[in-house]
């Protein structure tokens, strides 16, 4: 184990993905979590928080990791297009545009933000971080310390930095994610794959707790997003066949938080600075809402039968959806078949919001629950790329960008849908907001923690 001096500050912050305030609370209540419990009662708050827009995780974690909102990191979704075409395009670190707080902190940062702007010179030491886990940050960018990339990774040697934290990864066979596909053909051998993975990742993030010194850890489960995307009506049904096994996960992660607090505590006796928080929160799914099909079907959206994904989109196209829900006008001057003119897209934008709020669910209950404009929601220098309209959705209306579907709504095999209400942390008590936080306005106090 590394010793550390006593007056060194340190921060650790634990990631959960996924996890839903409403549930956490209930767990912590029926004793689910009793660890977590007790560690509330030291001096931490417990919030309810606003995930990023739109609610998933490689914009919500990077609204985190940079604390500034998509319009200054670049990052909308797990895809994009890429620029003037109609190509699918994956971001990942590389595309980041604002540095993130460990690479504030650890003075590695090659580009800037506002936050680094207000805090680069308040910190007075180059801080040793371990980034454990984290989505989007792959590949593993040089920093001043240890990073091994969370989903999506692809190659595990391109997910660890350095390459000494590669080679200990390798000798333990560690598992990036869950196989997905496993739950498509047999949900109870995923649970297992699920448990497996855990195991391997607590193994990882002991050893790298253990064995190096850091300044600031920030470890992430990310098992959870799994666990409630294909049980999550299992959570609170006693009759479910993986009820057990669900309280089994959030047993054994409230017993895996414990270890990490007390090992946290043993190296900062004046309690530093430790934060718990997920990304987004969770419930249960109803139907999936097919956006494209939806706007096929009111004329916004005109598809060839031949090419590939977005490539298949018409000139009389005038509008057109990428996952979650985000809209992008097809507008002449943005893709190299759009017709929509500057001086029409005011007006067909308030048509297209007309339409969502008039889409009903097979009860007739509304599905779209807020629709937002571009400019209410970002701003910062990279917002060429931005979504002209993102919506969210009530609770059980899973909203989607396929273009292959042929009914506006169907069903999957997920059972639980991202909720962009419902997301968590957990911060020192003497932190309070004047109003609701959100995922991105979290950050600064980790920079304030380490400022002269």
């Amino acid at each position: 184990m590394k010793l550390f001096k006593g007056k060194e500050k340190k921060a650790f912050i634990i990631g959960i993905d996924g996890v839903p305030h409403s549930l956490l609370t209930t767990y912590i209540k029926n004793d689910i979590m009793p660890n977590l419990k007790r560690i509330l009662n030291d001096g931490l708050t417990l919030h309810q928080m606003n995930a990023s827009l739109p609610d998933i995780s490689s914009v919500s974690w990077t609204s985190f990791n940079t604390g500034v909102n998509p319009g200054e990191h670049g990052i909308y979704g797990f895809t994009d297009l890429k620029p003037n075409s109609y190509s699918l395009t994956f971001p990942n670190s590389k595309d980041i545009q604002a540095p993130t707080f460990w690479e504030i902190l650890g003075k590695t940062d090659q580009k800037t933000s506002t936050l680094c702007q207000n805090y680069s010179k308040k910190i007075g030491h180059s801080c040793r971080s371990i980034i454990f886990n984290v989505p989007h940050t792959y590949p593993a960018l040089p920093m001043n310390g240890i990073l091994v990339s969370g989903f999506v990774a692809i190659d595990l040697k391109k997910a660890a930095f350095p390459e000494s934290a590669y080679a200990y990864l390798h000798s333990i066979d560690y598992l990036i994610d869950v196989e997905a596909e496993k739950a498509k053909e047999d949900k109870a051998a995923f649970m297992k794959n699920l448990f497996e993975c855990f195991e391997t990742r607590k193994k990882a993030i002991s050893h790298f707790l253990a064995e190096e010194s850091w300044d600031l850890f920030f470890a992430c489960i990310t098992e959870t997003d799994r666990l409630h995307h294909f049980f999550f009506d299992a959570a609170m049904d006693q009759e479910s066949p993986y009820h057990e096994s669900f309280l089994r996960f959030y047993r054994e992660a409230d017993q895996f938080i414990k270890y990490l607090y007390e090992e946290y505590r043993k190296r900062c006796p004046d309690k530093g600075f430790f934060m718990i928080l997920s990304d987004h929160g969770f419930a249960p799914v109803k139907k999936e809402v097919y956006i494209n099909r939806f706007l096929e079907e009111k004329g916004f959206l005109s598809l060839k039968d031949s090419g590939n994904f977005y490539e298949r989109i018409e000139p009389n196209t005038k509008a057109f959806n990428l996952d979650p829900c985000r809209i992008y006008v097809h507008g002449e001057e943005a893709y190299p078949r759009g017709t929509v003119k500057k001086e029409e897209k005011a007006a067909l934008l308030e048509e297209i919001k007309k339409s969502l709020r008039g889409l009903k669910g097979e009860n007739g209950d509304e599905v779209i629950d807020k629709i937002y404009g571009k400019e209410e929601i970002y701003h910062g220098p990279h917002t060429r790329m931005a979504p002209d309209l993102v919506c969210l959705p009530r609770d059980g209306y899973d909203l989607k960008g396929s273009l292959e579907k042929k009914g506006v709504f169907g069903d999957n095999i997920f059972k639980g849908m991202h909720t962009w209400h419902d997301a968590f942390c957990i911060l020192p008590e003497k932190i309070n907001f004047p109003e609701k936080p959100s995922v991105e306005s979290l950050t600064e106090h980790i920079l304030q923690y380490f400022s002269k």
